[in-house]
């Protein structure tokens, strides 16, 4: 947690220093957005870890799916305004909170001896741009948004349990790290606008491909190491736009 606050921190900063780089009236052309919803993930890979001198152990995975909440912070400078549509451009960043993975070690191929565990946990940075189809009501506008940009991936929590009693001893051969990937989101939605002044509500749907993580090896004996496979969340989001 310590490392996303870290990243939530600097990502204000930016969004202090973008501000500055536009040449708009802010107090009219931008809007910031404060956001709060739900997600479900998907992630994990079942592979194949190589071991010096061993035939290596096979990393299964039992349960890929989870959920959890998330927050975000978003940017926005209206664009062009056509006669069907409107445009919106700027940053939009998401925290997803953890979620774990689960699965089984088949040690030598032979033997299920040991299960694992670990969480991961995404913060994602779009360049977004929205597009806010107009309706018969002013107060009432469908949304379309689409982004691109790094997700900061931290994996963590790497846990090995035995199987059988105790007998089997764990190796903990993994430790976590954070991952920067290629990310992309896309969502539709509604909008609400001007309930309180100029603060508008803005709900909906939201699809992030997250990319793929990774661990750190502990042990010079491993030969590769394990994934976390590509990740996937839906979500259902909804915000403030002040």
């Amino acid at each position: 947690m310590r490392l996303s606050i870290h990243k939530f921190f600097y990502f204000i900063c930016l969004l202090v220093i973008s501000t500055q780089v536009f040449p708009l009236n802010l107090k009219e052309d931008g809007h910031v957005i404060v956001q709060a919803g739900g997600y479900w993930s998907s992630q994990g890979k079942s592979q194949h870890i190589n071991i010096i001198d061993l035939i290596g152990d096979d990393f299964t995975v039992t349960r890929g799916t989870g959920s959890n909440g998330l927050m975000g912070l978003g940017y926005f400078i209206d664009g062009q305004s056509y006669k069907l549509f409107k445009m919106a451009f700027g940053v939009n960043a998401f925290y997803l909170a953890k979620t774990s993975v689960q699965g089984t070690v088949v040690q030598e191929n032979l033997f299920t001896n040991l299960s694992y565990r670990y969480d991961v946990e995404h913060f994602p940075i779009y360049a977004s741009a929205k597009s806010l189809v107009k309706t018969n009501s002013p107060k009432f506008d469908l949304v379309m948004e689409l982004g691109f940009g790094p997700n900061f991936m931290r994996t963590s929590h790497f846990e090995e349990q035995s199987l059988d009693g105790g007998i089997t001893l764990v190796d903990n051969i993994f430790s976590g790290r954070t991952t920067t990937t290629w990310s992309a989101m896309g969502g539709v939605g509604f909008k609400l606008n001007d309930l309180l002044g100029r603060a508008s509500l803005e709900c909906g749907y939201k699809l992030f491909y997250l990319g793929e993580g990774s661990f750190n090896r502990n042990s010079d004996q491993v030969l590769n190491t394990l994934h976390t496979g590509n990740s996937y969340a839906n979500a259902f989001v909804c915000g403030v736009t002040l």
